[in-house]
């Protein structure tokens, strides 16, 4: 799947050919909620949940960081 595009209908559908213990995660990761920096609890964004499952299942179709580019100071160093 190509993760930029991947919608829940997509990741619901991927859980149920994975099988029980993928529907099982899946269900786990829309019910847990997490506190925000005021100790207010919210349910996780779609995002959060569609890194955690991906992260579970797919993990090489999650991008990564891109290297940074060297800084002003870093390339006046290497003189």
């Amino acid at each position: 799947m190509d993760y930029m595009n991947i919608t829940i209908t997509d990741l619901i559908n991927d859980a149920k050919a994975r099988g029980n213990e993928a529907v099982e995660f899946l269900k786990q990761l829309v019910n847990t909620k997490k506190a925000n920096k005021y100790g207010d609890e919210r349910p996780l964004s779609f995002i959060a949940i569609k890194r955690a499952y991906m992260n579970r299942y797919d993990p090489e179709s999650i991008p990564q960081a891109k290297a940074k580019a060297p800084t002003m100071k870093e390339l006046v160093m290497a003189l």
